[in-house]
């Protein structure tokens, strides 16, 4: 690892963030933990100690490497490039791809930039890409199924410059996956695995009207979908119920959007009483129907329960975490490496980047011990439940599923 000015605030932080992609017993992840009491009572005698000091002393490391005290931020030119075609502040998973790059660019004094595609202009996105190569960047992460498409049409263009793709996999127009060249590594998730969780979690709790609002019809919306309707199915089943149902629909937009608000509104009119919210800014208007409505959403990628008390629990993957070992990996051998090279990587559950959120957060279910948590997430870890990640066609459960 290149710790070049940062030195131990750094170092610090990069060991902080760099949970995915480890052997599965190297690997400290939100779920790991199998003894929550010992780590509450362990909390406590910290604070009675006045070892918390040396936490917040962490967290105000963090906080000046945020400020970019050496000026690697540039607004145009950076050795690392990030394309994004939303806000890299939504507070979700624009931000958390972002938060990964200037972490390892913070630590290692690299410089960065980000550049944005308009999502309502298809071919902004290969104008990025091309703009972000002009301006030399060396490595261009970039996400999403658009960016995908533009990877998978430029990558032999450009065979100087390395991409890294996350959540997706190089294709053409139609969605055909094409080789993946050399200077293009990809990292995919098992989303299906955190859906899953949440959607058993949420049964367990004792929801039996629940809802999915997915952003665009994409392979990680999807997954988290079809590993949701999974997981309340295996639920279901567990505690012997047979009137569970699930609402079901693509909004075809990762914004907020009015016509989310209101689909999500009549849901929660007509009785449903959850709804996992599974695209970018569309979970800003399930929300606000949520409050209109007293109902509760699931949140996706990053940890939402911060943004309101509505949420009861978020579907996460570990990406900015991914993205640092990627770069990491990247520099420590000069370029994408024969294992990385034109090569895809999956990071689930058994990688500790797939879960919900359960350490340094507030935990919101009332009739759900974290123990029974950590033992559905042992049992995944194990193999010995698993969840398909299909995504040619919804799973076959027994639960009522309605697809609008």
């Amino acid at each position: 690892m290149r710790i070049r000015k940062l030195g131990l605030a750094g170092l610090i932080l990069i060991l902080l963030l760099t949970g995915c992609g480890k052997p599965a017993e190297e690997t400290v992840s939100p779920a790991e933990n199998d003894a929550p009491e010992e780590v509450q009572q362990e909390t406590g005698e910290e604070e009675e100690n006045g070892a918390g000091v040396e936490t917040t002393s962490w967290r105000e490391s963090v906080q000046k490497m945020f400020e970019d005290p050496y000026g690697d931020y540039r607004e145009t030119g950076g050795e690392i490039a990030f394309l994004t075609d939303g806000s890299v502040e939504d507070g979700g998973y624009n931000e958390a791809i972002y938060n990964g790059v200037r972490m390892y660019a913070l630590g290692a004094g690299t410089s960065f930039s980000y550049y944005h595609a308009d999502p309502g202009v298809p071919e902004s996105y290969r104008e990025v890409v091309a703009r972000a190569v002009e301006d030399a960047a060396g490595v261009v992460v970039c996400a999403g199924d658009a960016f995908g498409e533009a990877v998978g049409a430029l990558q032999e263009t450009y065979p100087q410059t390395s991409f890294l793709l996350v959540d997706a996999v190089p294709h053409d127009e139609e969605r055909e996956e094409l080789p993946i060249a050399k200077n293009v590594h990809c990292v995919l998730f098992h989303e299906e695995q955190a859906g899953y969780l949440a959607g058993y979690m949420a049964v367990w709790e004792g929801y039996r009207n629940l809802g999915f609002i997915g952003g665009r019809e994409e392979p990680a919306v999807q997954r988290y979908g079809y590993g949701y309707l999974q997981g309340i199915n295996a639920a279901a089943k567990d505690l012997s119920l047979t009137d569970v149902v699930v609402n079901y629909w693509y909004a075809g937009t990762y914004a907020a959007d009015a016509a989310v608000r209101e689909k999500a509104d009549g849901w929660y009119g007509n009785g449903t009483q959850i709804i996992f919210a599974c695209g970018g800014g569309l979970y800003e208007s399930v929300l606000e129907a949520a409050e209109n409505r007293d109902g509760l959403m699931i949140g996706v990628d990053v940890d939402q329960c911060r943004v309101s008390d509505r949420i009861l629990t978020s579907a996460v993957k570990n990406i900015g975490s991914a993205v640092t070992d990627a770069l990491d990996e990247y520099y420590a051998a000069g370029g994408w490496s024969a294992e990385d090279a034109g090569q895809v990587k999956r990071y689930g559950v058994e990688e500790g980047c797939a879960a919900i959120p359960v350490v340094d957060t507030e935990w919101r279910f009332k009739e759900i011990p974290t123990t029974h948590f950590f033992e559905i997430y042992k049992q995944m870890k194990r193999g010995d439940r698993t969840v398909s990640d299909a995504i040619d066609m919804p799973p076959e459960v027994s639960v009522f599923v309605n697809y609008e």
